[in-house]
């Protein structure tokens, strides 16, 4: 009774106990943690390069991509987050002094007004008047939402130049967790895989499809994302609209947004500047936005996924998004991931059940 029952029910508990106060100490580093993880995973094949370069000489190696990483991505990211800092700042009395006034889109129907017997415009600008003017509640709803969104993204990106100490602890443990999977990545891989409750040829595969869907999130969502924000921006500044730095970076988050994506961002401001006059600063947004920033990620996601990636694209998206709502930034690679370890489970259900029967 004792060996059969209790003993094992006991080790159980203290198995338990111990995971959770691992838990419980690590939880606080778990974020840079998984950077780093994701870092690694995605840079390892440079890594592997650049260690056969150097003779095999894994500690020099790892050191080097390291650096390279805090030069190439740290300091252009504390970089972009102070520019954006500022530009948050400088948005947010404007939108705050325009939230204020007793009908917030007054200076907008006025626009439309001005182009209601236009040849052209006429119907679009009816239409649009009759929109906002049908919205209600817009007096109140507008100034309060409008204040709450700035001060939320202006809070989101100097939280972390705000708290210097703890940045400093996660980017120091993202930089170390990067070391250490550098140099002994593969017999920690090898470690977890062995511990694994499946065949070893599975286990492996299941790896294999975690690290081959962290590179497709990160290289060919990550970076498309990256390039229709950037894309974006650049058109808000060539046409002189305020703050594109700013916009871009929305804009990067809006084009995981299916159907609507970038467009929720440059057709209002394409409107704006067609309203106030400047027709072909507009006219050029629109043409840009569709053409070149709403186009550039059916060539830039496949091109960088590179090929299939066991997991089909409009669930890879409801992954991403579910993540990022549920985790934050981490969760844009941990929702495909779970998605991925979920689909792999039942595949592998599948394959037993039919051998067996």
């Amino acid at each position: 009774m004792y060996e059969r029952v209790i003993a094992p029910a006991f080790a159980c508990a203290l198995l338990v106990l111990l995971a959770w106060l691992v838990y419980t100490v690590a939880s606080p580093f778990l974020v840079a943690i998984g950077w780093g993880t994701i870092l690694t995973v995605v840079t390892f094949p440079v890594y592997e390069r650049l260690r056969r370069k150097l003779g095999g000489r894994q500690g020099l190696a790892a050191t080097l991509m390291v650096l390279a990483i805090v030069l190439v991505l740290v300091v252009p990211t504390i970089g972009l987050m102070g520019a954006l800092s500022r530009q948050a700042a400088d948005v947010y009395p404007r939108l705050e002094a325009l939230a204020s006034r007793e009908n917030p889109l007054q200076p907008v129907l006025e626009k439309l007004d001005a182009y209601t017997d236009h040849p052209l415009l006429g119907g679009l600008a009816e239409w649009s008047r009759t929109q906002i003017t049908a919205a209600g509640g817009f007096r109140t709803t507008v100034p309060e939402g409008v204040k709450k969104v700035i001060g939320a993204v202006t809070g989101m990106l100097t939280a972390a130049l705000s708290n210097i100490l703890s940045f400093l602890i996660n980017l120091f443990l993202t930089l170390a967790t990067l070391g250490i999977f550098y140099s002994r990545g593969e017999f920690l891989l090898a470690e977890v895989t062995s511990l694994l409750p499946m065949p070893e040829d599975r286990s492996r595969e299941l790896m294999t499809r975690l690290g081959v869907v962290t590179k497709a999130v990160v290289k060919g969502v990550g970076l498309t994302c990256v390039a229709q924000g950037a894309l974006g921006g650049v058109g808000f500044w060539v046409t002189g609209l305020p703050s594109p730095l700013l916009v871009g970076t929305v804009m990067a988050f809006g084009s995981l947004i299916p159907f609507v994506g970038t467009a929720a961002v440059w057709l209002p401001g394409a409107l704006y500047l067609i309203f106030t006059g400047k027709t072909f600063a507009g006219i050029g947004l629109i043409l840009w936005g569709a053409l070149v920033v709403g186009s550039i990620d059916n060539v830039l996601r496949p091109l960088l996924t590179g090929g299939h990636i066991g997991i089909p694209m409009p669930l890879l998206i409801v992954g991403i998004l579910g993540g990022l709502f549920a985790y934050g930034l981490t969760g844009l690679v941990l929702g495909p991931l779970v998605l991925t370890v979920l689909l792999f489970i039942l595949e592998e259900h599948r394959r037993v059940r039919n051998a067996c029967s």
